[in-house]
C-alpha cells in the first residue's frame, strides 16, 4: 500500500506505547461488520491486510494503524417510496393520515426492514504515529475523516494528545518568498502546479499548471497582489507532492529515482515486500516533515 495524502499532527506530550499490551488494548476496538440493524460501524483492521492478524505494525519505531469505516447504502428514493406505500396502507386501514409519531414509527419500521438487504461499502484509512519526531500522520485529505481516525486510535490507546501542525512562519508567505526571491530550500525542487489567491480578495484564485513555476507570468501575479496557497514540490528527488498553506501534504507520488534506489527483492514473499514498502515510505516521511518544520521557522508554541 502507498500513501496518497498526509494530514500532519504534532504530539503535544511524550507517548509511551507498550508493545507487550498493545495488541490486547486494540482487540476491543477491532472492526466488526454492520449488524442487520446498523447503518454504519468502524474499527481497526490489520494494516498489512489479510497477510497478518496484528492490528498494528511497527517500522523503525513508527506505528502503523488502519481504521475501517463501513456504511450501508440505502438510497433515499427507495426509503421514500416504501414509506409512502406504508402510509397509504395506514390511511386505508385507519381512514386517516398518520400523525407525526406514527409516521416516524413507519419510517423506522421501513429502515429495519431494508437495512439487512442494504449493500455495505467500506474504506480503510491509515494512521502513523512517530513518537521519535512527535508526529502523527493520517492518510486522508479530509479533516473530518482524519479526526474520526484519530478519535478511534485515541480510544484504543487510551491517549493520543495531538494538535494540527503549527509553525512559527506563515507557510503562504514563505512559499511566496521562495519563488519571488528564488530561494527554494535546497532539498526541494518545484513541481508543475501552483495555486495563488489575492491578498485583497481571497475568492480570487489563480491556478496554474506549468513545468516552470518561476516563469514571468507566475512571478508577475505574485508581484502584484497574489500569495501562494498550494505548490507542487519534489523532495530529495524521491517524493513529489502538493503542500498547502495549512501544511497538508497531498497527492503523494514516489518518483522513478525512489524506486531505482530501492533494492530488488524478487525473492521476498508478499508480506516481506509490503513491510519493506512501508518502511521505505515512512523513512522518507520521517525526513520530510522535520525538514518542512525547520524551513517554516520551527514548531510554534501552543
Amino acid at each position: 500500500m502507498w500513501f496518497k495524502n498526509l494530514r500532519v499532527y504534532h504530539l503535544k506530550e511524550n507517548l509511551s506505547i507498550s508493545q507487550e499490551t498493545l495488541e490486547t488494548q486494540l482487540k476491543s476496538f477491532a472492526f466488526a461488520p454492520c449488524t442487520s440493524d446498523q447503518t454504519e460501524t468502524q474499527g481497526l483492521v490489520p494494516p498489512l491486510g489479510d497477510k497478518t492478524d496484528s492490528l498494528y505494525h511497527v517500522s523503525d519505531g513508527q506505528y502503523l494503524f488502519a481504521a475501517r469505516f463501513e456504511k450501508k447504502l440505502l438510497p433515499a428514493s427507495v426509503v421514500k417510496d416504501m414509506v409512502n406505500e406504508k402510509v397509504e396502507e395506514f390511511e386505508s386501514e385507519k381512514g386517516r393520515k398518520p400523525k407525526g409519531k406514527e409516521k416516524s414509527e413507519i419510517k423506522d419500521a421501513v429502515m429495519l426492514y431494508l437495512l439487512p438487504k442494504a449493500f455495505a461499502v467500506h474504506s480503510d484509512i491509515y494512521a502513523i504515529i512517530d513518537p521519535k519526531n512527535a508526529l502523527v500522520y493520517v492518510d486522508t485529505a479530509s479533516a473530518a475523516k482524519a479526526e474520526a481516525v484519530l478519535s478511534l486510535v485515541r480510544k484504543a490507546l487510551g491517549t493520543l494528545p495531538v494538535e494540527p501542525l503549527k509553525v512559527n512562519e506563515s507557510a503562504s508567505s514563505a512559499m511566496t518568498g521562495w519563488l519571488l526571491e528564488n530561494r527554494l530550500p535546497s532539498r526541494f525542487q518545484t513541481g508543475d502546479q501552483i495555486s495563488m489567491y489575492s491578498t485583497r480578495n481571497e475568492k480570487k484564485v489563480v491556478n496554474a499548471k506549468t513545468d516552470d513555476l518561476m516563469e514571468d507570468e507566475i512571478l508577475n501575479h505574485l508581484k502584484q497582489d497574489k500569495i501562494v496557497s498550494k505548490i507542487a514540490l519534489v523532495f530529495d528527488e524521491t517524493l513529489s507532492f502538493v503542500l498547502d498553506e495549512e501544511l497538508n501534504i497531498k497527492r503523494l507520488k514516489f518518483t522513478e529515482e525512489f524506486f531505482e534506489r530501492e533494492e530488488e527483492t524478487e525473492n521476498e514473499d508478499a508480506l516481506a515486500r509490503l513491510a519493506a514498502d512501508i518502511f521505505a515510505q515512512l523513512a522518507v516521511f520521517s525526513r520530510l516533515t522535520p525538514y518542512i518544520i525547520r524551513e517554516f521557522g520551527g514548531l510554534a508554541q501552543s
